[in-house]
């Protein structure tokens, strides 16, 4: 079994070196610095108090990926129109693909664009960041959990990847309800990730605040409310779940501070815009994340 990484920045090279040290075949497909670095000395990967050099396969030819019996998108939103078309034409036809993107769009799109592949959706709880090309530090949590989105022939494959996943001691959990398993994660990324980025500070902060957390509340309410109207089963627990989770936290940037830190484009559009436009259409409210939106892509345009 041959496992692909479309996308290996942080979070592709964690799980995908968690994979080679346990002796599976990895390929990641990465590209700029980091792949050059990769591919000169293989990636320095430190996780749970140890750095290791890890040798890898590296590659910045799509084509390769065909060669791999599983395919996990760990590209960001913002590339993930660009990652499926490059995949067109370069995935192997009992392939069984997997979406690791914020936001809950990702599987959608990716089973439109091969209507004939299996396609899992997947979330990764976890705390990651590319410190410099080749270099990958690994800070918090780490646990995936994976749903079947589209059936196909490639569903054959998703044991063995579990099987890796718990041979690479990766927390790991199959969800019967991959769609409230996604809006889980969303209602976190909605009450954190924005207000981090315009904050400068960790997300345990916000919670531990009582004017942050409101904040960081009534956008998760709002969450709530949409996710409820479109039939999907999560409710206040989980908001309570999140903030609770949240405050017993180490000092992790999330993604969207680290994108505003590198001067990225980042995944509000997908998270609280997301949230706000199609909170809109319904005809229900959303304010706070149109407010989080706005502020977010005023620091995007400085």
């Amino acid at each position: 079994m041959k496992i692909g990484f479309a996308g290996a920045g942080a979070v592709g090279s964690h799980y995908g070196s968690k994979l080679i040290q346990a002796g599976f075949d990895v390929l990641l497909l990465a590209r700029g610095q980091h792949l050059a670095a990769l591919q000169l000395r293989g990636l320095r990967h430190e996780s749970e108090g140890t750095c290791k050099q890890v040798a890898v396969q590296a590659t910045a030819e799509v084509a390769q990926l065909k060669r791999c019996d599983i395919v996990i998108l760990s590209c960001k939103m913002t590339g993930f129109n660009d990652m499926i078309a490059a995949l067109q034409q370069n995935i192997h036809p009992e392939a069984l693909l997997v979406t690791l993107q914020n936001g809950v769009e990702a599987p959608d799109m990716l089973a439109s664009a091969f209507p004939q592949h299996a396609v899992a959706a997947g979330t990764a709880f976890i705390g990651a960041r590319l410190e410099s090309p080749g270099y990958v530090i690994h800070s918090a949590a780490g646990g995936l959990r994976m749903g079947m989105w589209q059936q196909g022939s490639g569903e054959k494959h998703l044991p063995a990847l579990i099987s890796a996943f718990q041979c690479a001691a990766v927390p790991f959990r199959l969800d019967d309800d991959p769609a409230a398993m996604l809006w889980r994660k969303m209602l976190w990324n909605c009450g954190f990730n924005g207000i981090t980025a315009i904050t400068r500070r960790y997300a345990r902060d916000m919670a531990a605040n009582a004017e942050t957390l409101a904040i960081v509340s009534q956008a998760m309410q709002e969450t709530v409310a949409l996710a409820r109207a479109l039939g999907i089963a999560i409710g206040e627990a989980d908001t309570l779940k999140h903030i609770e989770v949240t405050r017993a936290m180490g000092p992790v940037k999330t993604s969207m501070w680290q994108d505003i830190e590198a001067g990225h484009c980042t995944e509000v559009n997908f998270i609280n815009g997301y949230v706000a436009k199609q909170a809109e259409a319904m005809q229900l409210h959303a304010p706070v994340n149109r407010m989080l939106t706005s502020l977010v892509h005023a620091i995007e345009k400085t």
